[in-house]
C-alpha cells in the first residue's frame, strides 16, 4: 500500500480536501466504522452539488438556507462497493455488495472502462458491467474524482484495483485523488520503518535462530494465531514487554517496562495521508505520584542499550531520538520538520499548555499536600506545563493547544489564528507531508482475482468492523465498552434459510483449527458463501479472516 501511495500519479488528499471532490468511489470500505472522520468528509462532499448550483445562480455558499433551497435533494455522485450495507448508503447514488474478490473485480473493471489499456476483467455479468460503466462515466464527468480503498478486508486485490483506477484517471487527465485507509494511527509510519512481519519474527524464535523477544506496545495475541504465539513464547528464553496496558502478552513477560501512553509522552505518528504529525504530552504522571516509573518507550530502550554497551545515555530529549530516526530511515527524513524543536520560543517564552482561565489548577494536588510543588519542566517540547507562556494569536504558529483571544468565545477565537474564517492556520497545517505525488510510477496491476465461488459446504470468513469495539485502545474505555456489541456470526438470509435457523440462533463453526459458538445475526445484504465475524471483539480470534469455514450448523444446546 505504501508503494502505491508513493508511485501513484494522483495525490493523497487531506481530510479537508476530501470535502472538495465531486465524485467518489469507495471500494471495499465501511468508512463509518473504519475511518469515521473520512465518512463525515464524504457527507460534506456530496453536498457540493448544491453549492455548485447556488454558485451558478450567484448565491454565496454561506447562505445556507438559500443553498439548500436551490439544491433540494441534488447530491454529487458517491458509489460504494462494500460487503454489506453501510451508514453512508443514504447519501450514495448506488451501492453494490459482494465478496472481497468480486469487489476487486468491479474495481479492476472500472479502471478498464476508464482506460482501455488497463487489464480487462473477464466474466462480468451484464448488471455488473452496466454498473461499472455508470461509475466510470461519473468519475470522468467530475472535475475532482476520488477513489478510496483500504486494508479493512485484508485484500491486496482491492488496493491494486484502486491503484489501477488512479492510473486510469490520470491517463484521462483528471485532477483526481486517491486515499487508502489504514488500520491504526501509525500504520504508515511502521511501513516506512520496514522490517519483517510478526509471523516471520515468531517463526525465528520457534526455529531457534532467536531466543529473546522484545515487544513494544503490542499484544501479540491480537496480531496472529494464539498457537503460534504460545509456541514462540514457550521457546523464548526471555520476553521483555514495554507497554502502557495490561495485556495477555504482558502476563507472559519476564520483564514489563511501564511505557508512556499518547497522553503521557511525546512522539511522531504518520497518518494515512502520509503526514508526519507530532503528539505532545498532556500531563506528567510523576507530578501526581512521584513513585510512578512511567517513561516513553524509547527512553527505556535507549537506557537498556546504553547499559548493555556500557555507554552513557546520550538521548535525553525527544529531538535527539527524532533526529536519529530521521537519519537512519530515508523515508522518515522529514519528521524533524513535523513540529518546532524544544528550543522554540515566541518572544522568549515557551508555549502555554494551559489557558489563562485554568480554574482550580492549584487544587489538583491539594488532596496530597496543600503546598504546591514546582510545575513539571518539559525539556522535550516547546510547551510549558503551565498557564505561563505565550498563548496569543499575533505570532503565526501551527502548534495551538487551545484557542483564546480577548473578546471572543473559544470556538469563535479560532478565526484569529486562521488565514480566513474557517480557513487554514496562518502558519500552515501542523505536521509535514512525507508522501507527495512524483508523477506516474505505477505499472498496471494485472492479477485480477477469479469470481468468488466457494466449494459446497464451505464459507469464507470476512470482517465486520465496529466503530466501538474494533479498535484495541479505545475498547478499554468504559464508555466505549458500553457500546460494544457481543460477539456474533453474520450470514445472508439465504444461508440462514438453507441451514434452517433464525436470527439469534446459536451456531457452531470450524475455522483455522478452532470451533466457535456464536449467536446468529442475519444480514440481508451479505453475499452467499460469506461468514462475517466482528473484527477485534472479545471471543473472535484475529487470524481467522480470509480463512475457510466448514461445519457450520446450529449448535447443540
Amino acid at each position: 500500500m505504501l508503494q502505491v501511495l508513493k508511485d501513484s500519479p494522483l495525490p493523497v488528499p487531506t481530510m479537508r480536501d476530501i470535502e472538495d471532490h465531486d465524485a467518489v468511489f469507495v471500494l471495499g470500505e465501511d468508512l463509518t466504522q473504519t475511518a469515521a472522520r473520512m465518512a463525515l468528509a464524504l457527507r460534506q462532499s456530496v453536498k457540493g452539488k448544491a453549492e455548485d448550483m447556488a454558485d451558478a445562480m450567484r448565491v454565496q455558499p454561506w447562505l445556507d438556507a438559500a443553498v439548500k433551497n436551490i439544491g433540494q435533494h441534488e447530491l454529487n455522485p458517491l458509489f460504494i462497493a462494500s460487503l454489506a450495507e453501510t451508514k453512508l448508503d443514504d447519501v450514495a447514488e448506488e451501492c453494490v455488495h459482494a465478496a472481497p474478490d468480486d469487489l476487486a473485480r468491479i474495481g479492476f473493471a472500472v479502471a478498464h472502462a476508464l482506460d482501455a489499456s488497463a487489464p480487462a476483467v473477464e466474466g462480468l455479468d451484464s448488471e455488473a458491467t452496466a454498473l461499472v460503466q455508470r461509475i466510470a462515466d461519473a468519475l470522468l464527468a467530475a472535475k475532482r474524482p476520488l477513489v478510496i480503498a483500504g486494508t479493512s478486508l485484508g485484500s491486496k486485490a482491492l488496493i491494486e484495483a484502486a491503484a489501477n483506477i488512479a492510473k486510469a484517471l490520470k491517463l484521462r487527465e483528471k485532477n483526481g485523488s486517491i486515499s487508502l485507509v489504514v488500520p491504526e494511527a501509525n500504520s504508515l509510519g511502521l511501513a516506512m520503518l520496514g522490517g519483517e512481519s510478526v509471523d516471520a519474527a515468531l517463526q525465528k524464535v520457534i526455529d531457534g535462530s532467536a531466543d529473546a523477544i522484545v515487544v513494544l506496545e503490542n499484544d501479540l495475541y491480537t496480531r496472529t494465531d494464539k498457537a503460534r504465539v504460545d509456541a514462540a513464547l514457550n521457546a523464548a528464553k526471555v520476553l521483555i514487554v514495554a507497554d502502557h496496558q495490561k495485556t495477555a502478552t504482558t502476563d507472559r513477560a519476564h520483564l514489563v517496562l511501564p511505557a508512556a501512553s499518547f497522553a503521557e509522552g511525546d512522539g511522531t505518528l504518520v497518518s494515512q495521508e502520509g503526514r508526519a504529525q507530532r503528539f505532545f504530552q498532556v500531563f506528567d504522571p510523576q507530578y501526581l505520584d512521584a513513585s510512578i516509573l512511567v517513561h516513553e518507550g524509547w527512553r527505556w530502550l535507549h537506557a537498556l542499550r546504553a547499559t548493555l554497551l556500557n555507554q552513557p545515555i546520550d538521548w535525553t530529549q525527544l529531538d535527539h531520538v527524532t533526529a536519529a530516526c530521521a537519519s537512519s530511515t530515508a523515508q522518515l527524513a522529514r519528521i524533524v520538520d513535523a513540529a518546532p524543536s524544544a528550543s522554540f520560543r515566541i518572544k522568549g517564552l515557551k508555549l502555554a499548555r494551559e489557558p489563562l482561565r485554568y480554574s482550580g489548577r492549584t487544587a489538583m494536588r491539594a488532596n496530597i499536600n496543600v503546598h504546591e510543588p514546582r510545575t513539571p519542566q518539559d525539556t522535550d517540547t516547546a510547551f510549558a506545563f503551565s498557564m505561563e507562556g505565550y498563548s496569543g494569536s499575533a505570532e503565526p504558529r501551527s502548534q495551538v493547544p487551545f484557542a483564546w483571544s480577548p473578546g471572543w468565545n473559544s470556538p469563535q477565537a479560532w478565526n484569529k489564528f486562521q488565514d480566513e474564517v474557517g480557513g487554514h492556520l496562518r502558519a500552515g497545517d501542523p505536521g509535514t507531508r512525507l508522501i507527495e505525488s512524483q508523477g506516474d510510477g505505477l505499472s498496471w496491476f494485472a492479477s485480477v482475482p477469479r469470481a468468488f465461488n466457494p466449494a459446497p459446504g464451505t464459507w469464507q470468513v470476512v470482517p465486520f468492523h465496529h466503530l466501538f469495539g474494533s479498535e484495541e485502545n479505545s475498547s478499554k474505555a468504559a464508555p466505549v465498552q458500553e457500546r460494544i456489541p457481543a460477539a456474533y456470526v453474520a450470514l445472508a438470509k439465504s444461508e440462514a434459510d438453507r441451514l434452517g435457523v433464525n436470527d439469534g440462533a446459536l451456531l457452531s463453526l470450524n475455522v483455522a483449527g478452532q470451533t466457535l459458538r456464536l449467536p446468529l445475526r442475519i444480514n440481508e445484504e451479505l453475499g452467499a458463501g460469506l461468514v462475517a465475524l466482528p473484527a477485534g471483539l472479545a471471543g473472535i480470534p484475529p487470524a481467522v479472516f480470509g480463512k475457510t469455514v466448514d461445519g457450520l450448523q446450529e449448535a447443540a444446546q
